[in-house]
């Protein structure tokens, strides 16, 4: 019974994605990142009459946390962004407005994805937004700082990240969370 249910869930997850495009159960991060980036990641969960509902996270893995976080070096700014896979259970767009534009900067991304594996959760937060616990308001962070922040990452994970129970989050003990 468990056999027949993940292989349902397999065949459910599959149909999501165009026939050959992309593994959602086995990824390959670069491949991700280029299909952000050119706007063709095509793995959308449907109603049952056909209509698009939201893109599908894949499933990444530790192994693929050390790329996550080499890739997140890209900060340039992606429009249009509907491709990307956020919470669906957020009620906030997680764009940034840019001239007029909305778009997701692809290193705070990253570097969100990464958060998810290493939390052990499809999402790391509700949405893919770093922003400083020690100021008011709520001011997105621009790239130099989203590089700190970067740096925080690879320093975490060369000292914990192979650890099977890290004694902390990358970001524990900073001035820096998730939204």
């Amino acid at each position: 019974m468990k056999t027949l249910l993940t292989l349902c869930l397999f065949s459910a997850m599959c149909l999501g994605c165009e026939r050959g495009s992309f593994n959602l159960n086995n990824p390959d991060v670069e491949e991700f990142v280029m299909q952000l980036k050119n706007g063709t990641y095509q793995c959308y969960e449907w109603t049952e009459e056909g209509e698009r509902l939201w893109a599908i996270m894949p499933a990444f893995s530790k192994k693929d946390v050390p790329e996550l976080i080499s890739l997140s070096e890209d900060t340039e700014l992606i429009t249009p962004c509907d491709h990307f896979p956020v919470n669906p259970m957020s009620s906030m767009y997680p764009f940034r407005i840019v001239n007029g534009e909305e778009c997701i900067m692809l290193g705070e991304y990253l570097l969100w994805c990464a958060e998810a594996v290493i939390e052990g959760r499809d999402f790391a937060s509700l949405n893919p937004v770093l922003r400083r616990t020690d100021s008011s308001g709520d001011q997105r962070l621009e790239a130099a700082e989203i590089m700190v922040v970067r740096k925080i990452y690879q320093e975490w994970w060369n000292e914990q990240g192979q650890q099977a129970e890290p004694a902390r989050l990358p970001l524990t003990g900073t001035v820096y969370s998730w939204r």
